[in-house]
């Protein structure tokens, strides 16, 4: 994640930060979401309508992930859909649904809090906090997505190669 930080998120989430400290964290977190917001308008062009204008504000942010599938169909051919919920305790309330990615080129998932004995988060929840969709080239986009456990998964795919589907 190049604007939203893991380290940054954590900060903000301490309880033993000065208030200075606590001050400077929120200044760069507000900084770094300006300048997302900058890069990601360019976007609106190389990603469908309804996948722009889902992801112009917070996205999925605190929704659950229920499920991560790889679909493999060839060497040159992977595909990678996202089950989410918006409310896993009251199914009549949830809201679920599914982003594909086709033709990834890149995937690459990363734990920054496995090994941290002492994490202010639990570990193992995959609650969704922030993405970045992110110009590589003028072919490819990046999507990266870090989750409240510290999980980050990268992915490198074609512009508008990704869907959203309400399923729920």
């Amino acid at each position: 994640m190049k604007y939203y930080l893991y380290d940054l998120h954590v900060a903000l989430n301490m309880d033993n930060i000065s208030e200075k400290e606590n001050d400077f964290n929120d200044k760069q977190l507000q900084q770094n979401i300006a300048r997302y917001q900058e890069i990601y308008k360019t976007l609106s062009d190389r990603l469908p309508s309804d996948v722009y204008q889902h992801f112009h504000s917070w996205g999925f942010h605190d929704y659950h992930l229920t499920k991560m599938e790889l679909e493999h169909k060839s060497l040159v051919d992977l595909s990678v859909h996202f089950t989410l919920s918006s409310d896993v305790e009251n199914k009549d309330q949830e809201k679920k649904w599914l982003l594909s990615f086709n033709k990834v080129s890149f995937y690459h998932f990363q734990h920054h809090n496995y090994d941290n004995e002492q994490s202010i988060f639990h570990k193992e929840i995959d609650n969704w906090l922030y993405q970045e969709f992110l110009p590589i080239d003028n072919a490819t986009l990046s999507f990266e997505v870090l989750f409240e456990s510290g999980a980050n998964i990268l992915l490198h795919f074609p512009s508008n190669f990704v869907a959203i589907k309400r399923i729920k």
